[in-house]
């Protein structure tokens, strides 16, 4: 029987926290009227939105009227691709070989279409990615690049701050997106030091609600994917998610109170369990991308032990960790592309296990972590 369960998927999801499902259910009784309505009770629901809006602004140093609240980071990125594929006749886009699904895969469907040009960065050996590489693949066709903060799957985290200072300066009104979904609430995000025009947010990655919000600069351009009302400035029709977004916001604000030493913690956490790991299953082990820099929270490894995968491994613990993304933990006949993308051999890549630590995540539960690698790694040998 299972006793314990430690969870380490907080690159999937994380739990939401007390204070912002406390707020939701508060939100559920207090804003349910329909904030575009005229009543004191719609009246109640628009604060609670605005309020939200004021949070996000503030906790990524940009304009409240330069957010937009949306079903998730999928609508967000897919937007911002959207929008360019329409305004311009044909536009290059950039983006990484290890982009989120909706930006690589509605960017491949769009070219596919005839609708853009589409080049894909190769990363370095080492899983990261070179600016120089990125500046070398924008053209004067280019019209915008598109570079995830950090990568969901190593940690890898890309230097968006000098590639958007290069790429503008070269390229002179290219627009520029980032994903930060796995960003927030793990190191400072700021629009401004980052100079990009959009940004995507994730609340359930930084223990929120499962919606997002979109950072788009008042001169950045931007379709709506949806028509209807005139909600969210006509942006994103459809009566708003009150609740959702009042959490939303408590939580963006939440996530970088006491960021600094939220980051030392769960470095020193995941510090602590590659060694270990180094330590127990020595040269059976492989940890991926641990020469670039990584997200404080994440370690991505393999280990190989004699007639059996890392992943049957996984199937018997009893700590939730995962294979890869969420998205794609479904498969176990394939190795993620997002791992071969990023320097990892094929038998590397199909044996890997991603341990994403949270900021409730403590060296107990590392340990804990370890001795149960170790049991069913000895019952699996015994078969």
């Amino acid at each position: 029987m299972v006793k314990h369960k430690v969870y380490v998927d907080n690159n999937g999801t994380t739990p939401l926290s007390e204070e912002v499902c406390a707020l939701i259910s508060k939100t559920l009784r207090s804003g349910w009227a329909n904030p575009s309505s005229r009543s004191d009770d719609a009246d109640v629901a628009a604060q609670l939105i605005k309020e939200s809006r004021e949070r996000i602004s503030k906790v990524i140093n940009c304009g409240e009227d330069e957010i937009t609240f949306m079903s998730g980071g999928t609508e967000c990125n897919n937007m911002v691709l959207n929008s360019i594929s329409k305004l311009y006749s044909k536009p290059h886009i950039v983006i990484s070989a290890v982009e989120h699904d909706s930006i690589s895969v509605y960017a491949r469907n769009l070219f596919k279409q005839g609708l853009i040009t589409l080049t894909e960065v190769e990363l370095n050996s080492k899983g990261g990615l070179e600016v120089e590489d990125v500046l070398s693949a924008c053209t004067t066709q280019t019209r915008l690049v598109s570079i995830m903060l950090a990568n969901n799957e190593t940690g890898v985290m890309f230097d968006v701050v000098e590639m958007a200072g290069k790429v503008k300066k070269e390229f002179p009104g290219l627009l520029f997106h980032t994903d930060a979904a796995q960003a927030l609430g793990k190191i400072p995000v700021d629009v401004a030091e980052l100079r990009v025009d959009y940004l995507t947010l994730v609340g359930h990655k930084f223990y929120g609600p499962r919606i997002g919000a979109l950072y788009h600069r008042l001169t950045a351009p931007l379709l709506p994917l949806l028509y209807g009302g005139g909600q969210e400035s006509g942006i994103r029709p459809g009566t708003e998610n009150t609740p959702m977004i009042a959490g939303l916001g408590l939580a963006a604000q939440l996530a970088v109170q006491g960021l600094s030493q939220k980051s030392l913690h769960m470095e020193k956490c995941r510090r602590y369990l590659e060694a270990r790991l180094v330590e127990t299953f020595g040269h059976k082990l492989v940890i991926n991308c641990r020469d670039s820099l990584r997200l404080p929270n994440t370690s991505n490894f393999a280990i190989f032990l004699e007639n059996c995968r890392s992943v049957n491994v996984l199937e018997g613990v009893q700590f939730i960790a995962s294979k890869g993304a969420a998205c794609h933990s479904h498969s176990t006949t394939k190795p993620s592309q997002i791992l071969l993308n990023s320097g990892v051999s094929y038998e590397v890549a199909m044996n890997s296990i991603r341990v994403s630590l949270g900021v409730h995540n403590t060296v107990e539960d590392v340990d804990f972590i370890i001795e149960d690698l170790i049991r069913v790694s000895n019952e699996l040998a015994q078969l």
